[in-house]
């Protein structure tokens, strides 16, 4: 099902900030992203310039005819190495969650799915006061002092 999840990303936008690294720095080689398909690589840089001073923001699913629809064509995109997002390209990349990505890519019930997956995750429970955190990154855990 967590698969299916990633497919909210097919109306979904990121900041430079959260992908720049992947366009001029990858892994601190100064050097792009080897996996990022080279049209995909282009169009970003022109969104997003190295000494930027303001973080504009990109579709994290790059057809433009459907970037704001919720399908399947973020799991195409992914294949093709359009993967804005590193963890949404390791996904298509990697060999344990790649046949999945393919079928998805391939299917005719994403929608069904992908509601499916919504309404399972939206039944769990919430953490209230001091049980859970709010964050304002979710990367960053808030250290308790």
């Amino acid at each position: 099902m967590f698969l299916f999840l990633t497919g909210g990303h097919s109306i979904g936008i990121a900041h430079c900030s959260l992908f720049k690294d992947r366009l001029y720095n990858f892994k601190k080689t100064g050097k792009p992203d080897p996996t990022m398909d080279l049209a995909l690589l282009t169009s970003l840089r022109r969104i997003c310039a190295q000494n930027a001073t303001v973080d504009l923001t990109a579709n994290l699913d790059q057809n433009p005819f459907s970037s704001a629809v919720v399908d399947k064509s973020f799991y195409s995109q992914i294949m093709m190495h359009r993967g804005v997002l590193q963890f949404d390209q390791d996904v298509a990349l990697d060999s344990l969650s790649k046949p999945t990505v393919e079928a998805i890519a391939r299917s005719s019930d994403f929608n069904t799915k992908f509601g499916q997956a919504m309404v399972k995750m939206g039944a769990i429970q919430v953490l209230i006061g001091n049980q859970g955190q709010i964050r304002k990154s979710c990367r960053a855990i808030k250290l308790q002092l």
